[in-house]
């Protein structure tokens, strides 16, 4: 499956994709992933479900905390207030729970020439290097006008990459 991927179903190739349907699947990628992680979630959303799943698989699941006024940010809450999911706010948190070491790197490391930031990660970096200084996610939020869990998870998949740099108290700058 890593080199020529794979699908992983218990419904007929034919069968059409319903939404009832998305637990059983969500039970698979649960069971198959070493962590879950959830940017945002209503209290009865579908993420929420996989989380419990991965849970009950001994998985680790990590929730973004959210603003307590947003609905959409209930479900990480209450995962987190339940001590189901590790509050995560940096790619540094989940590599801590998971025991992921940095990798010593001698030499320069060639960044991959074919993976281009997203038009999302693009404003990041843009609004970033403009202010060439530690910015807040708040003020990080107002000038990129996007909704705080797509902000959230495009700053993980930026720090993930090691383009951005996560600092305490939820400050970020360029890497």
């Amino acid at each position: 499956m890593l080199e020529t991927g794979g699908i992983v179903t218990e419904f007929h190739s034919k069968y059409p994709g319903d939404p009832s349907n998305f637990p059983k699947r969500n039970r698979i990628v649960a069971g198959l992933s070493s962590a879950t992680v959830v940017i945002e979630s209503a209290i009865s959303g579908g993420s929420l479900i996989t989380a419990n799943l991965a849970n009950d698989y001994s998985r680790e699941v990590f929730a973004f905390p959210g603003n307590i006024d947003r609905l959409q940010s209930d479900g990480c809450n209450f995962l987190i207030r339940k001590n189901i999911a590790h509050l995560i706010t940096c790619a540094e948190d989940m590599a801590e729970v998971m025991g992921w070491e940095k990798p010593t790197v001698t030499e320069p490391e060639q960044t991959d020439l074919f993976e281009l930031p997203s038009v999302e990660e693009e404003k990041i970096i843009a609004v970033l290097k403009k202010m060439n200084q530690l910015i807040h996610i708040d003020e990080l939020n107002k000038k990129t006008e996007m909704e705080l869990g797509e902000l959230s998870l495009n700053l993980f998949n930026l720090e993930m990459r090691g383009k951005v740099e996560s600092l305490p108290g939820n400050n970020y700058r360029i890497a």
